[in-house]
């Protein structure tokens, strides 16, 4: 029997999959936001949706390249407003130290200067990630249900973004609550660039 996160680990592609130092950064060349390092506390792993198999169709014998929208919305227009937009990472990890059976998942997304126009990115990564979550839990044997909370992160270089001081290992997040007319259990954080912060301080 599997927890609700090693289910979620094995229905995913292998080359989705980053287990190692959870390092996000940007791979646009025009890009000036910089990275930034989650060090893990427990069990966690992320996911770059727009990484899978480089855009190339994932069958060995198809030579047919995709761009990341078309990948990961091919039922939709990506030529509409925002359903083509997703986050930069996707991590899914336990907060050992709290509860087991509660699994966070954050969806980060990287800004050189605004964070404006991250909202429907991070909540297009929210609803992909239930569809995952769905996946594992009617395909997998799991001994117990966990909680799932989803949270979005924000991290830019704009200056004057919160981060509380002290040991961030002792404190949690402060998340302003959801957005009006956006989806009511996906609460928002952001915090700057360049910097690195311990993964328990965002579960809660």
């Amino acid at each position: 029997m599997m927890t609700l996160l090693q289910a979620i680990s094995d229905i995913l592609r292998p080359n989705l999959i980053e287990r190692g130092p959870l390092l996000l950064e940007e791979t646009d060349a025009k890009s000036t936001c910089k990275a930034i390092t989650l060090h893990k506390s427990g069990q966690a792993f992320m996911v770059r949706p727009d990484r899978s198999a480089g855009g190339i169709c994932p069958r060995v014998d198809c030579s047919r390249s995709l761009s990341a929208p078309d990948r990961l919305f091919p039922l939709f227009r990506v030529d509409l407003p925002d359903i083509g937009a997703m986050c930069d990472y996707i991590v899914f990890c336990h907060d050992l130290t709290r509860d087991e059976n509660r699994l966070f998942i954050l969806h980060c997304e990287m800004k050189s200067t605004s964070p404006q126009g991250s909202r429907k990115q991070i909540e297009n990564g929210k609803l992909l990630a239930d569809y995952i979550v769905t996946m594992a839990k009617h395909h997998r044997p799991m001994h117990a249900l966990s909680t799932v909370e989803h949270r979005g992160l924000v991290f830019c270089n704009k200056p004057g973004l919160y981060v509380p001081k002290g040991n961030l290992q002792e404190k949690r997040c402060r998340y302003t609550p959801p957005f009006a007319g956006g989806l009511s259990d996906l609460k928002f954080a952001y915090y700057p660039a360049g910097k690195e912060y311990p993964l328990s301080h965002f579960c809660v």
